[in-house]
């Protein structure tokens, strides 16, 4: 099967129109402004300032346009014909299919811009050849960013074809230039799925804790669980974090998952609502170089399709089209894409060993008055130095000179004494907690929760099993007790109907669970629960070929 490809969900970008040709000749075919007027004309001398029309047919699909104007800050010019404080700015909106809506914001630019105050304002045409021209503010929803510019070129002349006005088509030609401020690509995957993301030691959890140790990174990880579970999950980053994920990539802003805003009011059965997006984001603060060039918008897509691509089958999430882990709505197609983007190799892993090396190389090394503080900071979290000196009975030089032992897992900041980074307070507390913990076989244990965890990481064959037919499974609290499997996968019993047999997942089940060296009596007897096609939900005892 082939890749599932993502779309573009929200976009804020700027776009450039004068009488420049790609940035390399002055045209004197119109000036700089004459889009500008030519729209001031439409909407005030032959609109009386308002314009709406409906059910416009727009490369086929049905869209409604509404055209009017604001104040725009910006002080006219003696020679500007406008009898008022300030120009005008006009707003295109247009609303299409679903949720397709985009408001166009055309707005004046020229040399030594000022407000009526006199306070000097920023010209954004400095890097071009253009001296004056307008900026087309963009903000959009489920629209692609190769559509943009003729979406707004067709909603101005069919506003202007409605009261019997002609345009310039030379002014709408396309933008010269453009700055992108934000993108979102997204995918639309199963509640269920979404599980591996957002769950408790899930991918998320685990690259946030993970993160906050890197030098250099900065962001946060928020969740809103209030109204439902999962129903807002975001990692915010900067460059150096996109960096850390995937060494070439260097676009900051962010992950998330998440559910509309009335998560219980959408059907499982029937509503695609039902289920959350995927997405990652270009945030202009986030972003190293701020906003990003027009011309890169390729670039930018790509990156972005290969952050959430590559995330999702680190979580063990397929990427596949054609199965039963996307779900479509009226603007993600959860069908094959033409262009796949690379998927980049897990780096959590590496990350949690490094980090793993460094609390056990401290552990060993470890004096009792050292145990005693750790203990208390694995449970408290982090406290000022003096704090934790009242709280132990030891003394500051004591806790100071246990920092010196422990660099690299307790540090001090302006003598808020605390671990390094979440995951490693985790596991120590984990240690602590333990009825085996002890100061002496503290190395011991970190070094069995860094094999297990490594274990867990790597890819095995029965974890790629479950991430093909989305299965989850339930492991016996007992001796002899029976492993239950549920399969997110529709089944078939019959070879002209789409769906693997059950008899063929089994075998399969069984070959991963022994490419991986377990023993396969474990699985003996299995209770395998999937939908089998025209036949419903049904049970298989899994026995082996």
């Amino acid at each position: 099967m082939s890749q599932v490809g993502p779309s573009t969900h929200e976009v804020d970008a700027w776009l450039y129109y004068g009488p420049v040709d790609a940035g390399e000749s002055q045209s004197t075919d119109y000036d700089g402004l004459d889009l500008y007027y030519a729209v001031a004309d439409l909407l005030l001398n032959e609109c009386d300032g308002y314009q709406e029309v409906n059910d416009v047919e727009i490369d086929g699909e049905s869209c409604d346009l509404r055209l009017n104007y604001s104040g725009s800050g910006i002080a006219p010019r003696p020679s500007d014909p406008i009898d008022a404080d300030t120009l005008y700015e006009f707003d295109v909106h247009v609303d299409g299919d679903g949720e397709r809506k985009a408001n166009f914001n055309i707005s004046p630019r020229f040399e030594s811009m000022h407000k009526p105050s006199g306070e000097g304002l920023t010209f954004p045409f400095h890097h071009t050849l253009a001296d004056e021209g307008v900026t087309i503010h963009i903000e959009c929803s489920n629209i692609a960013l190769d559509d943009l510019s003729n979406l707004f070129a067709r909603a101005l002349f069919e506003l202007a074809d409605d009261v019997g006005m002609g345009l310039y088509h030379g002014y709408l030609e396309g933008p010269f230039d453009g700055r992108m401020t934000a993108i979102e690509r997204y995918l639309r995957i199963t509640r269920s799925m979404n599980e591996k993301l957002i769950g408790s030691g899930g991918l998320l959890d685990r690259m946030a804790m993970l993160l906050t140790d890197q030098e250099g990174t900065s962001g946060h990880y928020r969740f809103d669980n209030e109204e439902e579970r999962g129903h807002h999950h975001a990692i915010r980053h900067n460059s150096e974090a996109a960096r850390t994920l995937i060494s070439h990539h260097s676009l900051g802003g962010q992950i998330k998952t998440y559910l509309p805003k009335d998560p219980d009011e959408h059907d499982e059965d029937d509503d695609p609502l039902f289920h959350p997006k995927v997405g990652t984001k270009l945030i202009k603060k986030r972003n190293d170089g701020g906003s990003v060039p027009w011309n890169e918008r390729d670039d930018v897509i790509r990156e972005l399709d290969e952050r959430l691509l590559s995330i999702l089958s680190w979580a063990g999430i397929p990427t596949e089209a054609g199965g039963t882990t996307y779900v479509s709505d009226w603007h993600f197609d959860a069908q094959s894409t033409d262009d796949p983007v690379a998927l980049h190799a897990d780096p959590l892993p590496q990350l949690e060993a490094r980090q793993e090396h460094v609390l056990m190389t401290c552990l060993r090394d470890m004096t009792p008055a050292d145990a005693e503080l750790t203990e208390e900071l694995a449970t408290d979290g982090g406290m000022h130095a003096e704090d934790l000196s009242d709280s132990t009975g030891l003394s500051i030089s004591t806790i100071y000179r246990m920092l010196q032992r422990l660099d690299g897992v307790v540090e001090s900041d302006n003598g808020h004494v605390q671990f390094v980074s979440q995951k490693i307070r985790e596991e120590v507390r984990s240690l602590v907690e333990s009825a085996e913990y002890a100061i002496e076989n503290a190395a011991e244990r970190a070094g069995q929760l860094v094999n297990m965890d490594m274990r867990q990481s790597a890819s095995s064959a029965f974890d790629t099993w479950l991430a093909k037919y989305g299965a989850d499974v339930d492991w016996p609290d007992r001796d002899g007790g029976t492993v239950q499997v549920r399969l997110d996968t529709v089944l078939s019993k019959l070879k002209s109907l789409d769906g693997p047999h059950p008899r063929e997942v089994i075998a399969e089940m069984f070959a991963a669970w022994e490419r991986d060296g377990r023993n396969p009596t474990i699985l003996d007897g299995a209770e395998i629960e999937a939908s089998v096609r025209n036949e419903g939900r049904l049970t298989f005892i899994a026995t082996p070929p």
